[in-house]
C-alpha cells in the first residue's frame, strides 16, 4: 500500500489548462465590474418599493411598474450568477462565498422592495385588468405572466405579510446553505485503495467512479468511506434536513396550500396526479426493477448483492470510454438529428470556453448549467474519465441548448424555462446519444456494456428518482403531521423504500445503506427530484418521435425548446408531441426498460 501523494489529490485550478476552463470575462471582466452591478441593483431598491400603490392607477402605470420590476431581476440575475459561478470554482475561498451570500441577500430585498406587486395584481378587478390590456399594446406581451400570478390568488397573502415572508427567504435558504457548505468545503472523506492498491484521496466525483470499478474490493471501500463520513454526522444532518422541511411546510401553510406537495407543484401548474400517477406506476411494476437486480447479482456472480454492487458494469470485457476531446465529437455526431443548426450551436459552446471540465480542488461537485439572459449558458462538469462523464456532458449542453433556445426566441420574462420541462431536453440528449451509440456498435460485449448502460440510466433518472421522489414526500408528511426527523427514524424510512424498490435479491445487512439520504443534495430543493422521471419519460416518447419521424416532428421538438416559459408546461409538451396527464408516457419507459432486458438476456443466451 502506497501513501497518498499530491499527484493522486484534486489538482489545483491554476494547474488546470485553460481551454478546459470556463472563460467568465464576457459576463464581468472583474470584481470592479460586478460591484458597480451590484450597486446599481441596491440603488434601484428605492424606486421599485416606490411604486408601491401604482399598479391600478392605469395601463401605462401597470406596463411601467412590470419593466421597472423586470428590469431589475435582470441585472441581479447577472450579479447572482456571475457570484455563484466564481464560488464554485473555489469553494473554499471565503471571500467569493461572501460576494455570494452578498448576492444572495441582495435578492431578498428585492423580493421585500417588489413584495407589493403580487398583492396589488391580484387585488384588481378581472375587468380593469382586461380594460388594461385592450388599453396598452405593451401590455400585452406579459398576459401570460399576468394571468400566472393572478392564478396564485388563493394563495397571496395581503402585501405586509407578503413583505414579512419576503424578508424570511434568507432564513429559509439556511439549512440549504449549511448543507452545501458541509458538503463541499468541509467533509473530508478518507484515503482509499485504488484498483492498483494505491492509496487516493476520496471525493464526491471518484467515488462516482471506484462505485462502478469492476474491482470488488475498490467499490466497497469507497462505499464504506463514503457513507461511514456522512454518517459521523448524520445527527446534525438530520436536525439540518427536518428545519429545511418545516420551511416548506411553513411556506406551504403560509399560503394556504393543502400541503408542502401541493405547494411546491402549483407553482409550475403540474397537477398533484402526475406525481402520484408517477409513484404508483413505478410501483405496480417493481418486478421488472427487481428482474434486473436479479440479472446482477447472476452477471455479477455473487453470493449477496450488496447496494455498492447495484452500479458495477455487468459487462467489464465490453467496457470503453472516450476522451473529453472524443467525446465532444461524438455527441455532435449523436446530435444530427436536430439540424445543423442546433449542432453548431454546440460545437461553438465547446470552442468558447462554456465548459469548466476538470475536477480540482475546491471545486464544487457534480455538474450543472447555469447562465443568465444575458450571457451565454455554461456547464461545470467534473470529468473522470468514465462513459456516464460523455453522458453527463450530452445531459448538460442539453440544458444548456434548452436556455439558448428560449433566450434567442423569447423575450427576458419568458426566457426561462419551468422546472416542470427543465429535464426533458437534458435527457432527450442523452438518449440520442445512446441511440447513436448502439447504432455504431456491432461488437456483442460492447453491446451488452451499453445496453447495461442504458438500464442503468433508466434505473438512475427513472426509478431511483422516483424512490427518492417517494422518499422526499415520506418525510414531508411526517413533518406536516407533528413528527421529527432524526436519524434514526431517516435510517429507517430509507431502508424500507430502498428493500421495497431493489426486492429481495438485494442484501441489506450493512446499516451504511441507509445513509444515502445524508448526502442527497436533491431533497432540500423542495420536491424536484419527481421530474428527472417525469422528464425522462417525455423525452423517450419524444426522441422516439423525432428519430422515426422528419422535419415536422424535429421542429415541434425545437418548438418547445423555443417556447420557453410562454405557456405552462402541460400544454408545451403536448403541444410538442407527448401528453404527460396520460399514463402512456410513463408505459413507454417500462415497454423500452423490458425490451432493454430482453435483449441482454437474448445476447447472454446467444440467440
Amino acid at each position: 500500500m502506497k501513501n497518498t501523494t499530491a499527484e493522486t489529490a484534486p489538482r489545483e485550478r491554476r494547474d488546470v489548462p485553460d481551454h478546459l476552463k470556463w472563460d467568465l470575462s464576457g459576463v464581468y471582466a472583474d470584481w470592479d465590474a460586478w460591484e458597480n452591478d451590484y450597486a446599481a441593483v441596491a440603488g434601484a431598491l428605492d424606486g421599485l418599493s416606490g411604486l408601491r400603490g401604482s399598479l391600478g392607477e392605469s395601463a401605462a402605470a401597470m406596463l411601467h411598474a412590470i419593466e421597472t420590476l423586470l428590469d431589475t431581476n435582470r441585472r441581479l440575475e447577472l450579479v447572482r450568477v456571475f457570484a455563484a459561478m466564481k464560488s464554485d470554482e473555489d469553494t473554499r475561498l471565503g471571500v467569493n462565498t461572501e460576494r455570494r451570500g452578498r448576492a444572495g441577500l441582495l435578492g431578498v430585498k428585492v423580493a421585500e422592495a417588489a413584495s407589493w406587486f403580487e398583492p396589488e395584481l391580484l387585488a384588481i378587478d378581472d375587468a380593469v385588468l382586461a380594460r388594461f390590456l385592450a388599453e396598452e399594446e405593451g401590455l400585452r406581451l406579459y398576459a401570460h405572466f399576468l394571468d400566472d400570478i393572478r392564478r396564485s390568488r388563493p394563495h397571496t397573502l395581503d402585501a405586509a405579510r407578503e413583505e414579512l415572508l419576503a424578508a424570511a427567504g434568507a432564513m429559509a435558504r439556511g439549512a440549504g446553505n449549511v448543507f452545501n457548505a458541509l458538503d463541499n468545503a468541509d467533509l473530508v472523506f478518507p484515503a482509499v485503495r485504488d484498483e492498483q492498491g494505491d492509496e487516493v484521496e476520496l471525493t464526491k466525483a471518484r467515488y462516482n467512479r471506484f462505485v462502478r470499478s469492476r474491482d470488488r474490493r475498490v467499490r466497497e471501500e469507497a462505499f464504506v468511506a463514503l457513507h461511514e463520513t456522512y454518517g459521523r454526522v448524520a445527527n446534525t444532518l438530520a436536525a439540518n434536513l427536518d428545519a429545511n422541511i418545516n420551511t416548506h411546510v411553513f411556506y406551504a401553510r403560509a399560503r394556504n396550500h393543502p400541503g408542502t406537495l401541493e405547494a411546491a407543484l402549483h407553482d409550475n401548474a403540474v397537477p398533484v396526479d402526475v406525481f402520484h400517477n408517477l409513484v404508483e406506476a413505478v410501483n405496480d411494476n417493481l418486478p421488472a426493477i427487481h428482474r434486473y437486480t436479479a440479472l446482477k447479482k447472476r452477471a455479477l456472480g455473487v453470493d449477496l448483492l450488496r447496494e455498492f454492487d447495484l452500479y458495477a458494469p455487468l459487462f467489464a470485457d465490453g467496457e470503453f470510454t472516450f476522451t473529453y476531446e472524443e467525446s465532444c465529437d461524438l455527441l455532435l455526431a449523436a446530435l444530427a438529428p436536430l439540424g445543423d443548426g442546433y449542432v453548431e450551436t454546440v460545437r461553438r459552446g465547446i470552442a468558447e470556453r462554456r465548459i469548466d471540465v476538470h475536477e480540482s480542488a475546491g471545486k464544487r461537485g457534480g455538474a450543472y448549467s447555469t447562465g443568465a439572459y444575458d450571457t451565454p449558458p455554461f456547464v461545470l462538469l467534473n470529468w473522470s474519465g468514465q462513459l456516464r462523464d460523455t453522458f453527463t456532458l450530452a445531459h448538460e449542453m442539453g440544458h444548456s441548448l434548452h436556455s439558448w433556445h428560449a433566450v434567442a426566441h423569447q423575450p427576458y420574462v419568458y426566457g426561462d424555462y419551468p422546472i416542470f420541462t427543465a429535464e426533458v431536453a437534458s435527457t432527450f440528449n442523452e438518449l440520442l446519444l445512446m441511440d447513436h451509440l448502439l447504432r455504431v456498435t456491432g461488437d456483442r460485449d460492447r453491446r451488452l456494456f451499453l445496453l447495461d448502460a442504458y438500464l442503468d440510466q433508466l434505473n438512475g433518472t427513472v426509478f431511483r428518482q422516483t424512490m427518492f421522489a417517494e422518499f422526499e414526500h415520506a418525510v414531508h408528511l411526517v413533518v406536516e403531521r407533528g413528527g421529527t426527523l432524526t436519524a434514526d427514524r431517516l435510517d429507517g424510512m430509507y431502508l424500507e423504500i430502498l428493500a421495497r424498490y431493489w426486492g429481495p435479491e438485494l442484501d441489506l445487512g450493512d446499516a451504511l445503506s441507509a445513509r444515502t439520504w445524508c448526502r442527497i443534495p436533491h431533497f432540500y430543493y423542495n420536491y424536484y427530484v419527481y421530474q428527472y422521471a417525469t422528464a425522462f419519460a417525455a423525452s423517450v416518447a419524444l426522441s422516439r418521435r423525432v428519430l422515426a419521424g422528419g422535419a415536422a416532428e424535429r421542429d415541434d421538438y425545437l418548438g418547445f425548446m423555443r417556447s420557453g416559459s410562454s405557456r405552462y408546461p402541460v400544454d408545451t409538451l403536448r403541444r410538442a408531441g407527448v401528453d404527460m396527464t396520460t399514463p402512456e408516457p410513463v408505459a413507454g419507459v417500462f415497454a423500452l426498460f423490458t425490451d432493454l432486458l430482453d435483449q441482454v438476456e437474448s445476447l447472454l443466451s446467444g440467440e
